[in-house]
């Protein structure tokens, strides 16, 4: 019996590496389509025009899974600035609707076609029914133009139906230029791209376009396969999970909770571990096929699964030392540990976009470019790059959890950045503000954290 408790362990882990390495040895080989979005360059910019960038709506279906609730001050807004004569463009920078949430009677949860796309889209844009008519509204200035750039929760936006399912529901033809859709914008001093390539857990292979096999990332595959279901848990902290960003430190939040001794809070933490156990199991690597001459772009999505493992011995390894030098109980030790987790997690996930983007300033074609522009990881910052460049990130929409024992929530929930030009050709002025309510002008936006403006050192 004791020698069988001993092998346990390795059984376990047997379980889950043998899978993950033969997925690995034995990748999935992705077929591009003709489902695509092209970037936009900047013979496709207007120079000069007046720019607004929001990110991460993550508007849904209006149901329990739904966290956007901020329809009245989105509508305001837009009709604020759709009563200014000033040419405008809106650009929305990924993960404007929550694809990923969207639970249909009709539409399996794992289809991924032309036919589900639109039906998720159509859902959303019915549960938000006030923001669509103020982006009509925006869109009734002839001179008013919308940019919708593609995240990893929007990435069915590729399908040509989704993308007509949004014209039709602002009342533009098929060809109407003052709607497009984009991967990346460049130009007029503006670098922009949603930033989930920066992100190990939902970096893309390839994010171009749509493949066959359709390409499920890890983040996309924990969302519909674990956080989805932890929601329903009768738990107070069910409700926050998918308010807490980065993903990867919702269980490092869990495990460092001193209401771990609560029963249903172990329940939620047991059964979160178990389906995230599942999804890394189940994670699958992909590959690109260029064609006829047969090279192949290296996969990525393993990563987050080796990942996860390693951050799951490192917690343990903590635990163990922060008990021999403390001496507190192992409970005590795990907790003090899965909190130093906890935030080595989320500073791993701010710094990498900012590490992204200072590499891609670097770049010797993009001296001229002044603004690099980016959300996805719901944290408004702007940290100066260099004397010339700056990095800002336009933050979200939704909640965003500070601190989940206190439910404490990020104050300034409604911020985007406002871009305009002294004249043709000059550099961008901007500022990051923070919308308000109809009647009340925005304020800028003010950094509760002054070590975020550090300068990124080694951006290489």
């Amino acid at each position: 019996m004791l020698r069988t408790l001993r092998l346990l362990p390795l059984a376990l882990a047997s379980a889950i590496l043998v899978p993950i390495l033969r997925r690995r040895l034995h990748p999935v080989r992705l077929h591009p389509t003709a489902e695509t979005t092209l970037p936009i360059e900047a013979e496709d910019i207007r120079i000069g025009m007046r720019r607004l960038v929001l990110s991460d709506l993550h508007l849904g279906a209006g149901d329990r899974l739904d966290d956007f609730t901020a329809d009245a001050e989105l509508a305001a807004l837009l009709h604020h600035y759709a009563a200014d004569p000033e040419p405008t463009e809106l650009i929305l920078a990924g993960d404007t609707f929550e694809f990923l949430q969207v639970c249909l009677p009709d539409v399996p949860d794992r289809e991924w076609s032309s036919r589900a796309a639109a039906r998720r889209l159509e859902t959303i844009l019915q549960a938000h029914a006030a923001p669509v008519a103020a982006l009509r509204a925006f869109l009734g200035r002839r001179d008013n133009q919308v940019t919708v750039l593609i995240g990893n929760h929007d990435f069915e936006l590729h399908y040509a139906s989704a993308k007509q399912v949004l014209r039709q529901a602002l009342g533009l033809a098929p060809d109407d230029p003052r709607l497009r859709f984009g991967v990346r914008y460049e130009g007029d001093g503006i670098f922009l791209v949603h930033g989930n390539q920066f992100d190990r857990w939902n970096r893309f292979v390839h994010f171009d376009g749509i493949c066959e096999p359709f390409e499920v990332v890890f983040g996309t595959r924990l969302i519909r396969e674990a956080i989805n279901l932890l929601e329903d848990e009768p738990v107070d902290i069910a409700t926050l999970i998918d308010n807490i960003k980065p993903l990867s430190a919702i269980f490092w939040y869990a495990l460092s909770l001193p209401t771990l001794r609560n029963h249903a809070t172990r329940r939620l933490v047991t059964r979160g571990l178990v389906l995230l156990i599942n999804v890394l199991i189940r994670n699958t690597t992909y590959v690109v096929d260029h064609g006829d001459n047969g090279r192949v772009s290296p996969g990525l999505s393993w990563k987050p699964a080796y990942h996860q493992v390693t951050l799951a011995a490192t917690l343990l390894v903590r635990a163990a030392g922060v008990r021999r030098q403390s001496g507190v109980s192992p409970e005590a030790a795990f907790q003090r540990a899965a909190e130093q987790q906890l935030r080595q997690s989320v500073r791993a996930f701010r710094d990498a976009s900012i590490r992204g983007m200072a590499r891609v300033a670097c770049d010797p074609r993009r001296r001229s470019v002044s603004l690099f522009i980016c959300g996805h990881t719901h944290l408004a910052q702007i940290v100066p790059l260099n004397e010339r460049q700056t990095y800002i990130n336009t933050g979200a929409w939704t909640d965003v959890i500070v601190d989940v024992a206190t439910s404490r929530r990020q104050q300034q929930r409604f911020p985007y950045l406002e871009i305009t030009y002294p004249a043709k050709g000059a550099p961008p002025e901007w500022r990051l503000l923070v919308w308000q309510e109809a009647g009340r002008l925005p304020h800028l936006w003010r950094d509760e954290h002054a070590s975020l403006l550090e300068k990124v050192e080694d951006p290489v």
